[in-house]
């Protein structure tokens, strides 16, 4: 019997020990799984937080591995929009990058309103998951002539107040008990945040009291409106917090203790975490699987065999890498039951940036060199790439509370919801109030990568957007002749650049091909070939019956969702309105200069500019014989249309349907063909594009009259002269397009004055905000150092030196600095 006994309590831990192992090998295969088709981050760096009409947006985009904050492997080309309050996109760049960041910018149109536009990028990969994992951020902007002489700033987003006398409506106040829940018998911290009716974090005091209304303890709060309080919850009993309100009390109910459970609570000493994982199951912590990862990256991981209540972990934060990281325990059955947020400030990672200035004086319009390097905690040199903006302190907000790519990459792009002046937490170096209140944003926030269930039990989720890593040319090829089916043909691209590419392939059974990718900016002349046979059989005519067509290169943006925005507060009313002010004087100054300087020209261009419309339709007509036709298409006007087929273009013209091999006017019979002055048939027109057409003329009744036969209307085709085809001597054929493709945006470069040589710049004055933008400094590979030359405005200030960046180690930082120009 005892044999019996021994053996089915062996069989039952055997079955126990090999449940676990085997669960504790899905977590970390899945872990795996996520590291290895890991997330891609995204944070853009801005000249200013707020610009006016007629300024520029100068920016720089930065594109990390999600885990590891260095070069991803995946995507290389960014997307970066600016969307108006009514979510419509007014503008996007499309950005490649071969490293980490690319530079960028956005010209604000005079007739854009005054408001908050939202900036936000993305890579076509990210597009697999929520937008909240977008880079977003509101920048103000506004039009002058809308905007009255004084910014009055009402809606303080940290207006914390120290008591509860000043509130006049009842706050919202949420509990969020250490671990997840609040267990019976067990000690728990329970962190307490409390926002008004604004959703601003308030500053508010009242005291936990049980049902039978016995005070258990005061509570506080203050910064970011969080607080904590310690409570032992005894079985059976229900808390609340009392809070008086204009004399009146309010009662706030604390979540109900759990009669048994897991708790996991956490000690944050900066260069140590204490970790206690609790129970008072039955069986305790037996088979409990504790794991600690950051961004996916496993940092700890503890198996319990043992019946035991408790236990501690000491972990040295020395050798883990700076951010959030996510701690969970698992019970026997494999459920997450306790979880805790972490942050590590490790001060082995402390990037300190040394800025000097080549003069210790600085006055008006006058030359200054910046030397710039990277010293790690050790004082030796660091590489990285970084971006440097020099503003008007008296106009520009230059708070080191602000959001930088330092807190963005660490804490908000990793937490639900988002921290409100982030950078504060890393003011100073080992704060214990910063380290204690940092502790109760983690309490606060979740982590929003995944979530447990999901990621161990939900199904893979498929990457229908694939990262991008240049410009694909595609489309398919169709039997010109018969049935007109897709068909499998040979295909050949030529990309006219300074040294002509090209590359054959065989379009597959549907007749799809898919040539790149490829990289180029602005806009690129590529001629695409195809045959039914292959190009060495050209003496054969049937061989370019086969036509090409080209899919559409949209880019559809995804949905636009500002329920998490890195925001950029508007909170000092002063520097709001020297803002405006020399914004204003800047306009006025820029009108003058221009009315004094380019009278006559600005004239001249506006009268040129009609002229021109007149001459083009000048030119149209004196290529005709009937004079103006019923209708037109000038395909100058249609751009983004030159790849469409001919077919497509006649449906865009009123009155005429074309389908197939058909063509009418008004439903009528075939209408005349006329293909350059000359007698035609639809087997003529069948292979032409946009990109052989210059323009379409359609002649409706009397307009009709000159021809003969045209009862059913003329449809007359100008084809193109003097294009590129022309000089490359490409005879138009059938199994041939040319077209030009769309590629990156260059950024153009900051405009620094020259006060040295310019003589337009003598009789300007110089009082910009913006005193010098560099979109990407590099640090030379011998000296580690870098040099960064600009001129002094005529304004008499202080400027603020903000320079964000990344190491090559992956770690960011943000450098603040000031000097002055007397």
């Amino acid at each position: 019997m005892v044999k019996k006994v021994i053996l089915s309590f062996t069989i039952v831990l055997f079955l126990s020990f090999t449940i676990i192992s085997n669960f504790k090998e899905l977590v970390l295969s899945k872990l795996l799984n996520y590291t290895d088709n890991y997330p891609e981050k995204i944070y853009v760096h801005t000249d200013k937080p707020y610009y006016t009409i007629g300024d520029d947006i100068w920016f720089t985009a930065y594109l990390l591995n999600g885990i590891t904050h260095r070069n991803t492997e995946k995507s290389r080309i960014i997307y970066v929009e600016l969307i108006d309050s009514n979510n419509n996109i007014i503008d996007k760049k499309q950005l490649y990058t071969s490293e980490i960041s690319v530079s960028g910018d956005f010209k604000i149109e005079k007739n854009w309103r005054s408001g908050n536009y939202l900036l936000r990028a993305y890579t076509n990969y990210m597009i697999n998951q929520d937008p909240d994992y977008f880079f977003q951020s509101e920048i103000f902007i506004w039009n002058l002539k809308e905007t009255d002489a004084t910014w009055n700033h009402t809606d303080d987003k940290n207006n914390d107040t120290s008591s509860t006398s000043f509130l006049t409506s009842k706050p919202e106040i949420k509990f969020y008990p250490e671990g997840g829940n609040l267990i019976a018998g067990i000690f728990c911290k329970v962190a307490i945040q409390v926002k008004d009716k604004n959703n601003r974090n308030i500053a508010i005091q009242g005291s936990i009291k049980d049902d039978d209304n016995k005070e258990i303890c005061f509570f506080k709060t203050a910064d970011f409106g969080l607080g904590q309080i310690n409570i032992n919850p005894v079985q059976g009993k229900t808390y609340y917090a009392s809070v008086f309100i204009n004399n009146e009390e309010i009662k706030y109910p604390l979540p109900k203790a759990l009669p048994s459970g897991h708790n996991l609570s956490i000690i944050n000493h900066g260069n140590q975490i204490i970790i206690k994982v609790s129970s008072n199951s039955p069986i305790g912590l037996k088979n409990t699987f504790l794991l600690g990862h950051q961004r996916g990256q496993v940092i700890f991981e503890k198996f319990a065999p043992e019946n035991q209540s408790e236990y501690l972990v000491k972990l040295n934060t020395d050798i883990i890498p700076d951010g959030v990281s996510n701690f969970t325990l698992f019970d026997n059955n494999g459920k997450p039951v306790s979880e805790r947020l972490v942050f590590i400030d490790n001060p082995n990672n402390e990037v300190t940036v040394n800025t000097s200035l080549n003069k210790s004086s600085l006055t008006t319009r006058e030359k200054v060199t910046m030397t710039i390097d990277l010293k790690d905690n050790n004082d030796l040199p660091l590489k990285g790439i970084l971006s440097m903006a020099i503003t008007d302190i008296d106009a520009i907000e230059h708070s080191s509370t602000a959001e930088n790519i330092k807190t963005y990459l660490l804490l908000n792009s990793d937490l639900r919801g988002s921290i409100e002046n982030p950078g504060y937490f890393f003011e100073k170096n080992d704060d214990v109030k910063r380290r204690y209140l940092l502790d109760l944003i983690m309490l606060t926030h979740g982590w929003r990568r995944f979530k447990w269930t999901d990621l161990l039990y939900g199904n893979t989720i498929n990457a229908n957007y694939a990262p991008e890593k240049g410009i694909f040319i595609s489309g398919h090829t169709n039997a010109l002749k018969g049935d007109k089916q897709r068909i499998s043909a040979a295909t050949r691209i030529t990309l006219m650049d300074k040294f002509p590419y090209q590359k054959e392939e065989q379009s597959d059974q549907n007749g799809n091909f898919k040539f790149g990718p490829y990289v180029f900016a602005d806009s690129l002349p590529i001629i695409l070939e195809a045959r039914v046979k292959d190009f060495k059989s050209d003496d054969d005519e049937k061989n370019r019956f086969v036509s090409i067509f080209l899919n559409e290169s949209v880019n559809k943006s995804p949905d636009v969702k500002k329920d998490i925005v890195l925001k950029s507060f508007l909170e000092d009313s002063i520097k709001i309105n020297n803002f405006l002010n020399q914004s204003k004087k800047i306009s006025i100054l820029d009108s003058l200069f221009i009315e004094n300087t380019t009278r006559l020209d600005q004239i001249v261009i506006k009268a040129r500019k009609k002229t021109e419309e007149e001459l083009r339709n000048q030119e149209l007509n004196s290529r005709t014989t009937y004079g103006s036709p019923s209708n037109r298409i000038d395909m100058s006007d249609l751009e983004n249309q030159r790849s469409r087929s001919i077919i497509d273009l006649l449906n865009m013209l009123p009155g005429v349907t074309a389908f197939n091999n058909t063509v009418s006017i008004r439903n009528q019979g075939t209408p005349n063909i006329i293909i350059d002055g000359m007698p035609g048939n639809l087997d003529d027109i069948l292979f032409m594009t946009g990109e052989d057409v210059d323009f379409i003329d359609v002649l409706k009744g009397a307009n009709a009259n000159m021809f003969s036969n045209a009862a059913n209307g003329v449809i007359v085709i100008h084809t193109r002269t003097g294009s590129f085809d022309k000089n490359m001597n490409v005879k138009r054929k059938p199994g041939i397009i040319n077209f030009n493709a769309k590629g990156f945006y260059t950024a153009r470069e900051f405009y620094t004055p020259d006060h040295d040589k310019a003589f337009e710049d003598i009789t300007r004055q110089d009082i910009r905000t913006t005193l010098h933008w560099e979109p990407r400094v590099i640090l030379s590979e011998e000296s580690n150092k870098a040099s960064i030359s600009f001129y002094t405005s005529d304004k008499k200030s202080n400027y603020g030196i903000k320079i964000e960046g990344i190491t090559n180690t992956g770690i960011p930082f943000c450098h603040l600095s000031t000097f002055e120009v007397n």
